[in-house]
């Protein structure tokens, strides 16, 4: 798919980041406090910092070939959509840096209803651009969780460097949400701006 026909779903990524950060900053009443706390921030990190490993990984793969021809190696032999499943991970992550249950189950379910009418959107675009090719890849490979065996991966691969490049800066972005929302977290129970709701 071109990169103009992802731009409407990436704004509204943005966008529910930014509602998890305004609502981490004004809101109060964590259920995750303590050590189960630091633990949720911990296991946040972990997965902020692999899915989006998992997306740059992935996107060597296919930076630049989904309109040309069916990728079916590295990430793409585990799973049809390796960069969705590297989006959740990340998007759980967040959540659980929050340390608020409603904050982590209210992420993981818009990502997860965003995931998957995107990943419909995309199959029948990609079944009508590449035909059978695509249909026998979908018979053999799960959508959406990777499989755990280890496929072959070539030993170089001819990368799309402006199309790698934003991917990068996508990873980073992520990263830095985590940090922003740890920021967060330290500073809000020292008063410095109003906290006009608690959730949990």
């Amino acid at each position: 798919m071109s990169a103009s026909a992802s731009t409407p779903r990436v704004r509204r990524t943005q966008a529910l980041y930014a509602l998890v950060v305004l609502a981490c900053a004004l809101s109060d009443g964590r259920a995750l406090g303590g050590d189960a706390g630091l633990l949720a921030q911990a296991v946040g990190f972990v997965l902020v910092a692999s899915g989006t490993l998992w997306r740059l990984w992935s996107s060597v793969f296919v930076a630049g070939r989904k309109d040309v021809e069916v990728v079916v190696d590295g990430p793409y032999a585990r799973c049809r959509h390796p960069l969705y499943f590297g989006t959740l991970l990340a998007g759980l992550g967040l959540g659980l840096t929050t340390r608020s249950v409603v904050l982590t189950a209210a992420v993981t379910a818009a990502l997860s209803i965003a995931v998957l009418r995107a990943i419909g959107r995309e199959e029948r675009w990609l079944e009508a651009r590449h035909g059978q090719a695509w249909r026998d890849y979908r018979a053999r490979v799960p959508a959406l969780l990777p499989r755990w065996q280890r496929p072959a991966t070539p030993a170089s691969r001819q990368v799309n460097l402006p199309v790698f490049r934003k991917a990068f800066l996508d990873a980073g972005s992520v990263l830095g949400l985590w940090l922003l929302l740890v920021l967060i977290d330290a500073l809000r129970p020292h008063g410095w701006w109003p906290v006009p709701f608690a959730l949990p």
